[in-house]
This record gives C-alpha cells, structure tokens and sequence, in this order.
C-alpha cells in the first residue's frame, strides 16, 4: 500500500523552493555573527566557509539524501517483516478477514435461545472490536507520511541554524527527531509481526472451527480471542511507536536510562574507550612509579631516624 497525497507532496516542494532564500539568509546572518565577534583566526575563517559550504551542498541535494534516509529505515522494516513496503496494513487485513459472522458453524436455534444469543452477541462484540482496532493502522501511517512532508519542509531550517553561534543544538535535536519519525516503519513492521504470531499461534492451537463445540474450553469468544489478543498488540504497537522512537533518538533512555542524544552517548563511548586504554598501557608503569616512591620513602625515614643507645654488652660503663 502506497500512499500519496499529490496535492500535499507539490505544496510542499513548493513551499521548500519559495523559502530557500530565508534559509541562505539565516546562514549569511550567522556567518556575519560569527566573523564579527573580532577573535577568529585565519583557520577558524576557513573552517567555517567549509561548513557552511557543506550546508548549502546537503541543501541543494537534499532530494537525493533525504529519500534514501527514508528508504534505509524501509529497507530495515523489510527485513523484519518481508513485504511490509507492499502492504503495510497486511497484519490488520489478514485479522479483519479471518472474522466469521459463525466460527463454529452452528444454525440459529430456538430450542437453544439462551445460547444461540451467546453466540451471537460474542461474534459481533469480538468483531466490532478487531474491525475498529485494526483500523488504527491506517491513521498511523497516514500521520507518518504528513509528518515526514513537514519534516522535509523545515530541514533546511534546521540545517540553516548550524551557522548561527550558540544554536547548534537547535538543528542535532531537529535532526534526531528528523530520524526519529523515518524510523516509524520499523516500529510499525515489529507490531505487525509481533499481531500475527499471536494470531497465528492461538488459531493453530485453538482452530477456527473446533469440534468440541459443546465444550465450555471453545466458546465462541474464545475463538475469536486470537484475533481480539493480536488487535489489542497492534492499537499498543502503533501508539507506542511514535513514543519510543522519540526515546530512542532523541532522548536515548532505552540504553542510558536518562536523557541522553546520540552525541552524548558517542563522547562517553570514547571516553571509556580511552580510559581503558590508558590504564592499560600506563598501569606497570604506575605501579612501578608507585613501589619506587614506596621504597624511596622508606630509606629516607630510615636516613632520619636518631642512633640506637648503647647497650651494657658493648663494654660501656656499668653501675
């Protein structure tokens, strides 16, 4: 399932041409703030023509690397779950489908009203349900594609405002929310897979259609207790998704536990590594630094203590 919204998708690529030249001059406006202060260097100067040459390159081309940042987390949510860019929505089809208005197959009976009723309440509350969840998948994705649009939108922006000093940070957090959204897929494609190993599992251990219909272990909602378990796993998947993609690249609390970004998590990595390394190569050294000021210390209160008093043996006076 592809979705594509023409009217949107030429607004904004209108949008992002009529803008540019506020977005060239925010980056002159920094570049002058940035030169103006009176303490840069030759080198400083230079280094920053280059970034800012860079910035106007990754504007320039940001139809070419934007979509292939987009098809690389497709290309994840593929492999997670194989033919997930052809339907997205194939998990809550492959649930509403499976629904029957009678999974176990029986006729109306007046001779059984009571259970009859049953049944038939359980068949249309069990599908009422799954019908309205599944149909959760659909808005998601929807919101996903209008929100990558709008993220395209302000890129440039954010890019813009890495020339400005002391805004740097603006553009990383736009940028981590920026990969945070295009990873939406991937989340989407673990919540199909997850709904319909639950699906498939209950349906191959239960059945669609059981024998022992008489049974109180088969009621009828319990036959269609597979398709209510896989429906809750997608409403969870795809509301949660949103907010653990947040967490995971701009806060980065699923492996710190605290508010961290990717850059911070990368400059503590290092700084761990170097540690390491360093008290590899300079632990011998330091405990040979150590067991040598050890002994130095030793001789010299030695040197310093007063001389021992003679003893009666020695031939000295008696009493």
């Amino acid at each position: 399932m592809e979705i594509y919204l023409p009217t949107l998708q030429a607004k904004i690529l209108e949008l992002v041409a009529a803008f540019r030249i506020i977005v060239f001059a925010i980056m002159v406006v920094g570049l002058v703030c940035y030169i103006g202060t009176g303490s840069q260097t030759g080198t400083s100067i230079v280094r920053t023509l280059a970034k800012a040459l860079i910035i106007v390159a990754a504007i320039a081309t940001m139809d070419r690397w934007f979509p292939k940042t987009e098809n690389i987390m497709l290309d994840v949510a593929e492999y997670l779950n194989t033919g997930y860019n052809e339907r997205p929505d194939a998990a809550a089809s492959t649930i509403r489908e499976s629904t029957t208005t009678n999974p176990e197959s029986q006729e109306w009976s007046w001779r059984k009203l009571n259970e009859s009723i049953y049944q038939a309440v359980s068949n249309a509350l069990a599908n009422i349900f799954i019908y309205i969840g599944t149909l959760i998948t659909v808005p998601m994705l929807i919101l996903q594609y209008v929100l990558r649009w709008l993220l395209y939108l302000l890129t440039p922006f954010a890019l813009a405002v890495f020339m400005v000093p002391g805004m740097t940070g603006i553009g990383v957090r736009f940028l981590q929310q920026l990969l945070a959204v295009l990873a939406w897929p991937i989340g989407f494609a673990l919540t199909n897979l997850v709904a319909l190993a639950i699906w498939t599992d209950f349906r191959g251990a239960v059945g669609a259609n059981p024998e022992t219909v008489g049974d109180a272990l088969y009621s009828p909602f319990l036959t269609m207790m597979g398709g209510i378990l896989a429906t809750i796993m997608i409403i969870v998947g795809m509301i949660s998704t949103p907010v653990v993609m947040q967490m995971l690249f701009a806060q980065g609390n699923a492996f710190t536990g605290s508010s961290v970004n990717p850059v911070g998590m990368v400059r503590n990595s290092t700084g761990l590594v170097s540690g390491l390394a360093s008290r590899i190569t300079g632990g011998d050294a330091g405990a040979r630094g150590a067991s040598a000021a050890s002994t130095a210390a030793t001789a010299g209160a030695g040197r310093n203590l007063p001389p021992a008093p003679p003893s009666a043996s020695a031939g000295g006076p008696g009493i």
